[in-house]
């Protein structure tokens, strides 16, 4: 068996054996069983399969992959590798993505992302005018609807992150609503960047008015020059920006981090690769990143500097999904 027919097999296998019916995930053990004993050669890469199968059978308890989707794996089982990965990827997010502790950082199935007004694939970097003239440039694997009124104007930022710059109309001020905030525009330029716990407003020209969506709801008028952040708590301290740098890096591809929780940059990351990034945010988020990392430079790359720098174990499954965990 060939790489590639192996990749196939074994994101099947992964399937089946996280299915929700306990006397088809008993069958698919004994045949699973079977078919190893015909592959000495790959069972390195086979017990990788099974650990990172009995990590996600924790969330299949009460949020499993149904029998239909198994049955649907079955009849697709001939087709391409792509169409394997693709369904593999669709019920691998549904099985955990309701459990809130495993993200996947590529090819999201949120409804909100497919429905969005404008969104972004990945490495894909897009710019909008509009129809009151603002103009709107989204990041990569980034997602937008629009609510515009007779009295407002609101953007909504999905996923991802944004550069906004506002058209005035004092009638009807800009907002952008995030999960954690709303960023009333009093001026022109800024960039949101929505990550899974917090969002981030940095200020480029003029001011916002920041909202907390928290219980405290506070607000801070947020000025050219320094930014922000929102999470279940509140609003941060403001701090300064480095506004020809973080432009740079916005046009550049580039991630400022500045005590950047590691799982939100590996959340950027995979908004920039073809490649499934695993892991459990609540594991990683005591370590935080600081430096510039370029996006779109070779993913194994970053991963290894990574690696020297955290405790995190990486594990790779075939080419396309890599399972990063706390040591």
């Amino acid at each position: 068996m060939n790489a590639k027919q192996l990749q196939k097999e074994m994101a099947l296998w992964i399937v089946r054996l996280n299915t929700d019916d306990l006397h088809e995930r008993q069958q698919a053990q004994i045949e699973f069983e079977a078919w190893r004993s015909k592959y000495p050669e790959h069972h390195d890469q086979l017990d990788q399969m099974l650990n990172f199968s009995e990590t996600m059978q924790q969330f299949s308890t009460t949020h499993g992959i149904s029998s239909q989707n198994v049955r649907n794996s079955m009849k697709v089982s001939q087709q391409s590798k792509k169409h394997i990965l693709q369904l593999f990827s669709k019920v691998l997010v549904f099985c955990v993505s309701i459990g809130g502790v495993v993200y996947f950082t590529a090819h999201s199935t949120m409804m909100s992302y497919y429905t969005a007004d404008y969104k972004t694939e990945i490495g894909q970097m897009h710019s909008i005018t509009l129809e009151d003239g603002s103009k709107v440039t989204l990041a990569a694997k980034s997602a937008i609807k629009l609510d515009f009124t007779a009295e407002k104007r609101q953007i909504n930022l999905v996923q991802g992150d944004i550069y906004i710059d506002v058209a005035k109309d004092p009638q009807r001020p800009l907002i952008v609503h995030t999960a954690q905030a709303d960023f009333k525009a009093l001026g022109t330029r800024f960039i949101v960047y929505q990550y899974a716990n917090s969002s981030v407003l940095n200020m480029l020209h003029s001011k916002v008015e920041t909202r907390s969506l928290a219980q405290n709801s506070q607000v801070k008028v947020v000025k050219q020059g320094e930014k922000i952040s929102a999470d279940s708590l509140g609003l941060s301290p403001i701090s300064e920006l480095d506004i020809a740098s973080t432009e740079f890096a916005w046009d550049k591809h580039q991630i400022l981090a500045d005590q950047l929780p590691l799982a939100d940059l590996l959340t950027n990351l995979g908004r920039y690769h073809h490649q499934y990034l695993i892991f459990n945010h609540s594991t990683l988020k005591d370590y935080k990143v600081s430096g510039v990392i370029n996006a779109k430079q070779d993913l194994d790359q970053t991963l290894r500097l990574l690696v020297t720098q955290y405790p995190i174990k990486i594990t790779k499954l075939g080419d396309h999904v890599i399972y990063i965990t706390s040591k």
